[in-house]
C-alpha cells in the first residue's frame, strides 16, 4: 500500500510542477549500472585466471515443468543476465536453452530465446560458462543417437554408455555450452568410471579441447578416484539445511572440489556457504571453490541486496583488490 501511496504521490506532484513550468526538464529514469569495455576484459581474464571458483545451480530462467512455451520474465531474478557477473559456472539445471524452435529437440533442451541470448551474452561477454546438467542417477534414460534409439532401462552396457556421452556431447554441442556436470547418484561406480572415460574424449583436461569442463557431482557417495584424472572439478552437494562442514574427500584432488550448499525454501536462510568459502585444506592446497543449489533463492535477500550471500562468499574467496 505505501508503494502505491508513493507513486500515486509522485504523479501528482510531477503533474502541478508541470503544470506551472512548461520548461522544467523531464525526470531522468534510473538505469541499470553499465560499464565500460575495461571491467569486461578484467572481468574476463578473472574468470579465466587460476583463483578458487564459485559454481551455482539455476533453474529461476526456466518454466515450471509441465509448463509450455518459454519465460519472459519481469524479474531480474529470473535472467541469467542478472547473475552475479563473478559468478564463474552455471549448471543450467532443468534444461538448456536453445534458441532453435525448429530443430531436432534434444532431451534436456528446451525453446527459451531470452535465456538463451542471456546465456550467449554472459558467455561472450563477461566469459561466464554454463554445463549441461547430465543426470546420472538412474538407468532410466531414453535417447536418439545416428537415427538409433536406447534405452537405459533396459541395457546399459559399454556400448550404449558409449552412446549416452555421444549424446551428452551433441546436446552441449548444440547450443555451444561449455562442456557437462555428471550427476552421480544411483549409478554403480564403475559405470560412472566408464562415462567419465567416454566423456574425456569431447570435455575435460584430457580432451582435444582442455577448455572445455568435466564435472562430476555426488551427494552421499563421492566420486571414485578413477575418475580423477579426467575430471576439472568435483562438485560435492547438498539438497537441505544439513550443516555439514567441508573437508577433504580421499583419492579426489584438493583443487578440484567445490563444496555446494542449498539456498533453503525461504531466503534468510544462507546455509553453510559461507563457511565453506572460508575453509580451506590442511598443507600446501587449496579448495576448488564453492557454490550453491537452487541460486534463484538467494536473489531476495533479507539484506535487499540481490545475491548477498553468494557474493560474500565470492568476496571471500577471491577478496577484491578496490571495495
Amino acid at each position: 500500500m505505501k508503494t502505491k501511496i508513493f507513486f500515486l504521490t509522485l504523479f501528482m506532484a510531477s503533474f502541478i510542477v508541470v503544470g506551472c513550468d512548461t520548461d522544467i526538464e523531464n525526470t531522468k529514469i534510473q538505469k541499470l549500472k553499465t560499464y565500460d569495455e575495461q571491467y569486461y576484459k578484467n572481468l574476463r581474464a578473472f574468470h579465466e585466471s587460476d583463483h578458487e571458483i564459485s559454481y551455482a545451480y539455476y533453474a529461476a530462467w526456466s518454466p515450471v515443468e509441465g509448463v509450455s512455451g518459454y519465460k519472459d520474465p519481469a524479474s531480474w531474478g529470473e535472467r541469467i543476465i542478472g547473475l552475479p557477473d563473478s559468478l564463474d559456472i552455471v549448471n543450467l539445471w532443468m534444461g538448456v536453452p536453445t534458441n532453435d524452435s525448429t530443430s531436432t529437440k534434444l532431451l534436456g533442451t528446451t525453446y527459451a530465446p531470452i535465456a538463451y541470448a542471456d546465456m550467449k551474452y554472459c558467455q561472450e561477454k563477461k566469459g561466464m560458462k554454463f554445463v549441461m546438467h547430465a543426470d546420472a542417477s538412474n538407468f532410466n534414460h531414453k535417447f536418439t543417437v545416428d537415427g538409433v534409439e536406447y534405452d537405459m532401462s533396459v541395457k546399459c552396457d559399454s556400448a550404449v554408455i558409449a552412446a549416452y556421452a555421444k549424446w551428452i556431447a551433441n546436446t552441449v554441442k548444440e547450443p555451444g555450452l561449455d562442456g557437462v556436470d555428471i550427476d552421480y547418484e544411483g549409478w554403480y561406480a564403475s559405470d560412472l568410471i566408464s562415462l567419465v572415460k567416454e566423456l574425456s574424449s569431447y570435455f575435460g583436461p584430457k580432451s582435444p579441447n582442455p577448455e572445455t569442463l568435466l564435472i562430476v557431482d555426488f551427494f552421499s557417495n563421492s566420486a571414485p578416484s578413477e575418475c580423477d584424472p579426467y575430471c576439472n572439478y568435483f562438485v560435492d552437494q547438498a539438497y537441505s539445511n544439513q550443516g555439514g562442514s567441508a573437508h577433504p574427500i580421499g583419492g579426489l584432488t584438493p583443487e578440484k572440489l567445490v563444496y555446494c550448499e542449498t539456498f533453503g525454501l525461504f531466503y534468510l536462510y544462507g546455509g553453510e556457504i559461507l563457511n565453506y568459502a572460508a575453509w580451506e585444506p590442511e598443507g600446501d592446497h587449496h579448495k576448488g571453490g564453492c557454490g550453491a543449489y537452487y541460486m534463484g533463492r538467494n536473489y531476495y535477500s533479507a539484506s535487499g541486496i540481490p545475491y548477498n550471500e553468494f557474493r560474500k562468499a565470492i568476496q571471500i574467496m577471491n577478496p577484491a583488490l578496490n571495495k
